[in-house]
Parts: C-alpha cells; sequence; structure tokens
C-alpha cells in the first residue's frame, strides 16, 4: 500500500525522528509496477515537515536495447523528501490527516534512477541487422562479409 501512518510526528518538537522499514511485494507506482519495494527511511520533523530520508531497492521488469528481451532490473535508489504538514502551502508532497503516501516520490525516484540504456547482461550481442535473429541465442545464417557498393564492379572482376 505504500501508506504510512506518521501522527506521532505531528505533534513533537522539531528534530524528533522515526524509524520507517519499507517491505512491500507487487506494487503499481502510477505507471511503473515493480516486484517489491525494500528500504529503511529515517523519518524527522522539521518546522516545514517531515523530512523522509534513506534507500530502497526494487526491481521491474525492462526491455534489453540490444535485443529486445524483457529481464527483470535490480535498482538501490536513494532517496530524500521533504513532506510539508498540509496542502495549503502548496507542497510537492504534504501529509494527509497522519498520513505520508510514498507512491509518487518513490515512483519518481526510480525513473530518475532508470539506465539509458538497459542491458539484460553486459556481453549481450544483440539482433543480427539484417534478418532480426537473437544473436545471444545463436548465430544467424547471414553473410558476415559487407562490401562497399563503389567498390562491388571489381569484385565482379575478380570472380
Amino acid at each position: 500500500m505504500l501508506k504510512y501512518n506518521v501522527s506521532l510526528l505531528l505533534k513533537p518538537e522539531v528534530g524528533a525522528a522515526l524509524g520507517l522499514d519499507v517491505d512491500e511485494v507487487h506494487q503499481t507506482l502510477g505507471d511503473l509496477k515493480v516486484d517489491y519495494v525494500r528500504g529503511q527511511f529515517l523519518l524527522t520533523r522539521t518546522t516545514r515537515g517531515v523530512l523522509i530520508k534513506g534507500q530502497f531497492s526494487t526491481e521491474l521488469e525492462a526491455e534489453c536495447v540490444r535485443c529486445l528481451e524483457p529481464f527483470h532490473l535490480t535498482l538501490k535508489v536513494p532517496m530524500e523528501e521533504m513532506f510539508s504538514f498540509s496542502a495549503a502551502s502548496d507542497p510537492i508532497y504534504f501529509i494527509d490527516e497522519g498520513w505520508l503516501d510514498l507512491r509518487q516520490p518513490l515512483r519518481e525516484q526510480i525513473v530518475l534512477a532508470l539506465p539509458i540504456h538497459s542491458l539484460c547482461r553486459i556481453d549481450c550481442k544483440g539482433l543480427c541487422p539484417t534478418c532480426g535473429q537473437n544473436l545471444n541465442e545463436g548465430p544467424c545464417n547471414c553473410s558476415t562479409e559487407e562490401i562497399d557498393p563503389r567498390l562491388a564492379e571489381l569484385k565482379k572482376l575478380l570472380s
């Protein structure tokens, strides 16, 4: 669910802290579906709200940019966000009646942590540019000899 009751931090003085362990499976964070979210956070009361600081790990399905096969991508993501006490001050995140909703900030941090080029493995061979065969599954029968079209007439003379 990724909603946590933090009403204990609404009344105490500035500097009060609370530890939060997150261990959730099969979560939907907006348009992202993750297999799990696990992490530890420290929630600290400030004059403006509650500062959440920590790190979490997650796993989601991604597509390899070379072979286009789906694979599970594991990420370790740091997070530091401020949650305001009310929505009246126009914050990005706020505490709603003592409840802290981590779905949106977790989603944003995951999107920021996604690699530009996701690879299923470091030595992925990709697809054959001619026939589209996945070269990780084996070689294709395409000719690997490339002839510059400007020299094709010379090849005809030599054969």
